[in-house]
């Protein structure tokens, strides 16, 4: 990792799980750990908006006499867990990044939230994310920008680059993030982690700030390996009554382990460009060698197109975002001298969008869903890169150039924001990195509702990649 080869701050979940149980060490040394390296690290990388050392050792120490009682609540019991600053934690500030929310602090858990608290997770921290979780940087008036650790001038990306850069940090071993346009795979293919969207509903929410783009934004969970994804996902996913998309789900309980779901042979569609829109050259060569290792698995890989249009998908997100952004700021009187001027520049913009456009936009969502649907009875897998473009200056908005061209504001997530609006499963995974070592990342997405066998999918080709580099 980036920031040394401590063995606790690098060890996946699994493993500092397996670790507690068998009292080799003890969830307050662990903690320990974490906060000597929160110290250390945090002031060079600003990942971490708040945190409660008091509580956190409440928590922990609470996990060690269970430990001791042989009464865990599970792999999660005594294991650090980071938030994005967007979602409700009881106890915590929620800023959502923006001044007009500076002393928030909501008096409830959202769902998922709650249910890792149960699980015995040592929710310690929250992480910095862009004003209104919108941007593709991670930079706010309050707490400022966040930096990339595997290059400290590059961005990790947006907005769950706190969760991210966290992760490959050594700052805890799972991040829960949030992705309403890419927002956690692409900070993942920046910084060489493994970010999942589950299908919109799978992981229930009832608390929080308010929607942003319709329905496209779901709880996020990140680590360093697929099998940790997958535990943290488990934990938070399942019906609950307060959300009714959560009940359209009927392949539960999940499985414990990801080893335990077969893997048949899957027919993927590469998708490594889309029309003109450039892709940077590396990022291609990667993400298309990463295609061949999956064909050798076995699997059936053709390129082909991707199952959407660019364009539309663009003016659905602009549409719907921009309109949501205005919506948020119009309560505040003040809001136009204390917003970032990125998120000035997207509710003016908003305050644009008429309300036929806005219907209109709804309308081409549940088009392009049954659209997705049909495509899928032939495709059981897309593949594409996570971003078109690797990391870029931090102190930009966006990368100015790709492959050589010019780039506009959404370029980079060319790949990205279809899988929102049509509510799928999708995973970054890390593969070859550049040249100079920066991070590149591959997204996979299935249908609607394919969400354990997509991660399957991810510990194969992850497997596979470890093999090879060995």
């Amino acid at each position: 990792m980036p920031e040394g080869s401590n063995e606790l701050a690098n060890a996946p979940a699994f493993e500092l799980s397996r670790l507690l149980r068998g009292r080799e060490v003890s969830a307050v040394e662990l903690l320990d750990d974490f906060l000597a390296r929160y110290e250390r690290v945090n002031p060079r990388i600003n990942a971490i908006c708040a945190i409660d050392p008091d509580g956190a050792r409440v928590s922990a120490a609470r996990a060690d006499e269970r430990m001791a009682r042989n009464e865990s609540l599970g792999p999660l019991d005594g294991i650090p867990v980071t938030v994005k600053d967007n979602i409700f934690v009881n106890g915590f500030p929620a800023t959502w990044g923006s001044r007009l929310y500076e002393y928030f602090r909501p008096p409830v858990d959202d769902i998922a939230v709650a249910r890792l608290r149960a699980a015995g997770a040592n929710l310690l921290a929250k992480t910095n994310t862009p004003e209104f979780a919108i941007a593709s940087f991670t930079d706010n008036l309050l707490f400022g920008l966040t930096r990339n650790p595997w290059r400290l001038e590059l961005t990790p990306g947006g907005s769950s680059g706190g969760a991210v850069a966290c992760l490959a940090a050594g700052l805890g071993p799972l991040a829960v993030g949030t992705d309403a346009g890419g927002s956690i795979r692409r900070p993942a293919s920046y910084t060489g982690t493994v970010g999942f969207r589950p299908s919109t509903g799978r992981i229930p929410r009832a608390y929080g700030f308010p929607a942003l783009a319709h329905d496209f934004q779901v709880i996020a969970p990140a680590a360093r390996a697929v099998d940790d994804v997958f535990l943290l996902f488990r934990m938070m996913a399942g019906p609950d009554l307060r959300d009714r998309l959560s009940l359209a789900f009927s392949d539960y309980p999940l499985p414990r382990h990801l080893t335990d779901v077969a893997l048949p042979r899957l027919r993927i569609r590469c998708v490594l460009g889309i029309g003109s829109a450039p892709v940077d050259a590396e990022v291609r060569e990667s993400v298309g060698a990463a295609a061949r290792n999956l064909a050798a698995l076995g699997h059936a890989v053709e390129e082909g197109p991707p199952p959407y249009e660019l364009e539309e998908i663009e003016w659905i997100w602009s549409t719907l975002s921009t309109a949501s952004v205005a919506r948020v700021v119009v309560r505040h009187d003040d809001w136009a001298a204390n917003v970032h001027p990125a998120s000035r520049a997207v509710a003016e913009r908003g305050f644009g969008v008429s309300a036929q456009d806005y219907v209109r936009a709804l309308d081409k969502v549940l088009e392009l869903r049954r659209n997705l649907a049909m495509f899928f009875e032939d495709v059981d897998v897309v593949l594409t890169p996570a971003s078109a473009a690797l990391p870029w200056p931090i102190g930009i908005d966006y990368p100015e150039r790709i492959s050589g061209r010019k780039a506009g504001p959404r370029d980079a997530a060319i790949f990205a924001t279809f899988v929102n609006a049509g509510g799928l499963p999708a995973v970054s995974v890390p593969v070859a990195p550049s040249a100079d070592g920066i991070p590149i990342g591959m997204q996979l997405v299935s249908r609607f509702g394919a969400d354990v066998l997509l991660l399957r999918l991810a510990k194969a080709y992850e497997e596979g990649a470890h093999g090879a580099a060995r």
